[in-house]
């Protein structure tokens, strides 16, 4: 029903401005609902710029708004290195970079090939009872911090070798109490952890106290030794004797226990790789450490370089022989995980390089050492074992001195300032040694010392002696026993990580060949 006009006052409005003043029901509901329609506009004009702005704040070619061309962007070296790792297959090689690992004369495809050669016969080597038996000091006392105590689970613990298994000439001898003349009283003749030449804490097995190990029985795999103490064990090496030039920390892993924390205690969960071989690349650029600014200083020196690649390729070992023989929980079985790779090495592909680093140090130094090696007396009793010795010796020598120039040690520590670094080289590197007296772990603790020994050896035989040295009578050589066991197991354990390297490989193949076979995907060609 409509509502009655106000009655019209006299006056001179017009008949326009007293129509505008007249309302009605129907009127103001469209009026009401063209206001909502506005409102709606504005709001919807709002967020429609926010959103712009947002998405334009860093990536503007996205909706087209840059006038600049789109410039693809270049994997870093180690980017295109790691990729080709992984997509190497059956002697076809896709997108192939320049294969040279850095700070060598040896590129990747040629490791791999002398690793294939000496693989087969180190793996019968150090089940010798040469090579498998070592005596350590696992209960030296850690000098740097006080101890969170020990891993009790079964995995960390190692089991002792029957003292009546080893040969009596190698067992360690009474240590003398007799007095040494006025001066020095009643105190006990003292041995020496280290000589000048050594560049690791090499203890004689001849002396002081230790426990007779099989090695072979106590294999290095996952333990599940975590925790603090685990963490301080590699964040005190990289922080505090790597020369002031340590990694990026994040990611990295803590030791031999769950490579699901990382140094800091911090959670970091594993990634899966792409399923399309083209999404590789592009998926390893961003989890590198290059774009974070923490990768290796180009300006560092030479010496600073090889000490640091030293380091992270035995903690990239240590982590690819973790992810290769790796517990899974679920399944309560022993198997090699392929995320845990990518994760731990794939995210910082300088560490995979560095793996192939150490491996051509070691075989450098085994080449150095060739006749010295080839002339010990690797005799332990047992006729079956020393006869494979020497058998099996030979094989792996002339494997490694047919691979030609692989590291020149002789552009390291040269002239004055050279002797000065080696001498930092040397005492920053027996640290380490001692760091690994502070790991919680007997087994973490057994195979921390071990390579860092063997690593030590190589050192020792690359620096400190002439290649001249290792020819005739060997009188100035000094290596003991357990020097030569480090330096065999430890070049054996690089091997293994080089065979899980290529394993991983043969799994990512396998994983994109899969995916594509369930989605009907073609295969991408080889180039």
């Amino acid at each position: 029903m409509a509502r009655k006009r106000t009655p019209a006052r006299a006056s001179n409005k017009t008949t326009s401005a007293a129509a505008a003043a007249t309302i009605t029901p129907v009127d103001g509901a469209h009026q009401k609902k063209k206001q909502w329609l506005w409102t709606a506009i504005r709001i919807g004009a709002l967020v429609a710029a926010a959103a712009t702005a947002y998405i334009a704040r860093d990536t503007p070619r996205a909706l087209g708004f840059s006038s600049q061309p789109e410039v693809a962007k270049q994997p870093s070296p180690n980017v295109g290195f790691m990729a080709h790792v992984l997509q190497k297959s059956k002697g076809q090689n896709i997108c192939k970079p320049e294969g040279y690992v850095m700070d060598t004369c040896s590129d990747f495809d040629g490791i791999e090939a002398l690793n294939r050669r000496v693989s087969g016969p180190l793996k019968k080597l150090i089940r010798t009872k040469f090579f498998r038996t070592l005596r350590v000091e696992l209960y030296k006392p850690c000098q740097f911090w006080t101890s969170e105590g020990s891993c009790f689970q079964r995995d960390c613990i190692v089991q002792p070798l029957d003292e009546d298994r080893v040969p009596s000439e190698w067992r360690a001898q009474k240590i003398d109490q007799t007095n040494f003349g006025p001066f020095l009283g009643s105190f006990p003749r003292q041995r020496q952890e280290y000589t000048e030449k050594d560049f690791a804490i090499v203890n004689d097995e001849t002396y002081g106290e230790g426990v007779w190990l099989d090695l072979v029985d106590n294999p290095e795999r996952f333990t599940g030794y975590a925790g603090a103490g685990a963490n301080a064990i590699w964040m005190s090496i990289y922080q505090d004797n790597c020369f002031g030039v340590p990694p990026y920390l994040q990611d990295t892993a803590g030791g031999w226990g769950s490579q699901l924390v990382n140094v800091d205690g911090k959670s970091m969960p594993f990634v899966q790789p792409p399923r399309k071989r083209r999404e590789l690349t592009p998926f390893l650029q961003d989890l590198a450490e290059e774009d974070r600014a923490v990768t290796l200083p180009a300006d560092v020196p030479y010496e600073y370089r090889v000490f640091y690649r030293m380091v992270s390729g035995l903690h990239a070992s240590i982590s690819a022989h973790i992810c290769a023989d790796y517990f899974n929980a679920t399944s309560n079985r022993w198997e090699p995980n392929l995320s845990c790779f990518i994760s731990r090495i794939g995210a910082f592909p300088d560490r995979l390089q560095n793996i192939y680093f150490n491996f051509v140090l070691l075989s450098s130094a085994i080449q150095k050492m060739k006749p010295y090696l080839e002339a010990y007396d690797y005799s332990t009793g047992s006729a079956k074992d020393d006869l494979a010795v020497k058998r099996l010796m030979p094989k792996i020598l002339n494997s490694v001195k047919n691979a030609g120039l692989l590291f020149d040690d002789s552009e390291l520590f040269i002239g004055a300032a050279g002797r000065e670094l080696k001498h930092e080289f040397k005492e920053n590197f027996r640290n380490i040694s001692r760091i690994m007296d502070c790991t919680g772990c007997e087994k973490c603790r057994l195979w921390g010392k071990t390579q860092t020994l063997g690593i030590g050896t190589a050192m020792k035989a690359l620096f400190s002696y002439p290649e001249r040295a290792f020819r005739g009578s060997f009188t100035t050589l000094d290596f003991k026993r357990n020097e030569i066991v480090a330096l065999i197991t430890t070049y054996f354990q690089f091997s293994c990580s080089l065979e899980g390297i290529e394993m991983f490989r043969s799994m990512y193949q396998d994983f994109v060949t899969d995916w594509q076979a369930s989605n009907g995907a073609q295969p991408l060609p080889a180039k």
